[in-house]
């Protein structure tokens, strides 16, 4: 009786096993895009009947597109209010085009641009624009630290709202804990008003490190807007001495209609973390200025929106390049479709060039960026490493005519799971200025070649290739 009770209770788990590994298989093979991960998935959950479902039902599956667009149902009604349209010289352009096509977004006419390198620039800027401030200031950081930096734009936010400007603040809800000292009981203390986007909690459940809010914004007024790469932290402050963890960077600080496309994100993504959706159409501060010199575009990317937006954007603007493509970027993981479209230009004869940091501050995106830098090296693309302190920038000129910047890496992680928030500048002149800050990174860069890389020790290529097995998470 007992051995047959064992038998059957076999038999119940043996077929419970085939059941899961059946179904954990049928799903990667109907899911997947690609044929390979498809194959390997359906592998290991034959291989491993129990276990491997159990990994694919962990990892395997996407969740994080469907997640975002039911998460993310705050929304800012458009305005109503009539704009002019951009210049036919500019929407007819070929890399105009695409950005509209993948956007649905048409250009917007900017005053100026002004690049502002490292802290030293940026905060200043920003502390100026607070204290002009009558009616509004809006300010969303991923980090955000209770250092010299971050205490000097507090105290800047309090004497604006003293004098009855409306003051929010925006954080992420891991960007703000993760990255010590933070600044949230300064602001509760100070008593401004501050949310977190998407906050990590035990109770209840709340522990996802995906869907996190990358983007860097500060307005004011409707008339001043910033955005690049830069935090909110004293790292940026290159110069200041013992700041051994240093990180150049480029910030951007805007106005003219552009200003508004960046306030209406925000606003956005507050009614997301408030979690209300707001009942009044936006009003703009700007208008279309159809005898402007500079003309953009804003793309916020995320989950919740089609994932492969900013993949595309890239991989369509890169093929209208006809000189070059230089990209310079903090964490280099770039998906085949970008590969191939770097591939591509390199036979027309583009001059591609990558600029790295030769050591990043988050160890398994570099050690899994170089393993994949084999293939991108043996495919005669050029990459340039350039010595500490670590540069942070993110930045991508094409021609001599167009840039794009931004707080988006190019890695997994802001292409599918964060949102982000990038510029499309169609500007000669600031085209070349972009130029010369390339030329300065590249002047002290070194480039990098498949011997370096081979020369490395057997046990590093094995944790390169390791960290390069998780590359779809870092």
């Amino acid at each position: 009786m007992t051995a047959n009770l064992y038998y059957q209770l076999g038999l119940l788990i043996s077929f419970g096993a085939l059941l899961m590994a059946g179904t954990a298989a049928l799903h990667a093979l109907l899911s997947k895009r690609d044929s390979k991960s498809a194959l390997a998935w359906i592998a290991v959950s034959i291989v491993m009947p129990i276990a491997g479902p159990i990994i694919y039902l962990v990892f395997g599956i996407n969740r994080v597109g469907p997640l975002a667009r039911e998460s993310y149902r705050a929304n800012l009604p458009t305005d109503e209010t009539e704009t002019d349209s951009e210049p036919e010289e500019y929407s007819r352009q070929p890399r105009a085009i695409v950005g509209h096509s993948v956007t649905g977004i048409g250009l917007r006419s900017c005053e100026s641009i002004e690049i502002l390198e490292n802290g030293e620039a940026s905060y200043p800027a920003m502390l100026e624009t607070i204290a002009k401030a009558e009616k509004r200031v809006y300010c969303c950081s991923y980090i955000f630290q209770n250092d010299s930096a971050g205490r000097a734009l507090v105290k800047a936010f309090v004497e604006a709202q003293d004098r009855g400007v409306d003051v929010r603040i925006l954080l992420d809800g891991l960007g703000s804990i993760a990255y010590p000292p933070s600044i949230v009981r300064t602001l509760r203390k100070a008593g401004l008003p501050f949310l977190r986007f998407n906050p990590i909690s035990i109770l209840p459940p709340s522990l996802h490190i995906n869907m996190r809010n990358h983007r860097k914004m500060l307005v004011t007024d409707g008339k001043y807007a910033f955005t690049g790469g830069q935090n909110i932290s004293a790292r940026h402050l290159v110069k200041e001495a013992n700041n051994p963890k240093c990180a150049r960077d480029l910030h951007f600080l805007l106005t003219g209609k552009i200003v508004d496309e960046l306030e209406r994100a925000f606003l956005k993504d507050w009614n997301h973390a408030a979690g209300i959706t707001e009942p009044a159409p936006f009003v703009p501060s700007n208008r279309n200025v159809q005898e402007a010199d500079i003309w953009t575009r804003l793309i916020p990317d995320g989950p919740n929106d089609d994932l492969d937006k900013l993949t595309k954007l890239l991989v369509g603007v890169m093929s209208t390049a006809r000189d070059r493509i230089w990209i310079m970027t903090p964490y280099f993981l770039p998906s085949l479709d970008l590969i191939g479209a770097l591939i591509a230009a390199e036979l027309r004869g583009v001059d591609v060039k990558i600029l790295l940091p030769e050591k990043t501050n988050i160890h398994l995106a570099h050690w899994a960026a170089l393993h994949n830098l084999r293939y991108i090296l043996d495919r005669d693309l050029k990459v340039y490493l350039q010595p500490a302190p670590f540069i942070h920038t993110k930045a991508i000129l094409i021609d001599d005519d167009y840039a794009l910047i931004g707080s988006a890496n190019l890695d997994p992680r802001s292409l599918r799971l964060n949102f982000e928030l990038v510029v499309e500048v169609f500007n000669r002149t600031f085209a070349n200025k972009i130029e010369a800050y390339f030329n300065r990174c590249l002047s002290a860069a070194v480039a990098l070649d498949e011997k370096r890389l081979k020369s490395l020790p057997r046990w590093m290529k094995v944790r390169n290739a390791i960290a390069w097995l998780f590359s779809p998470y870092l």
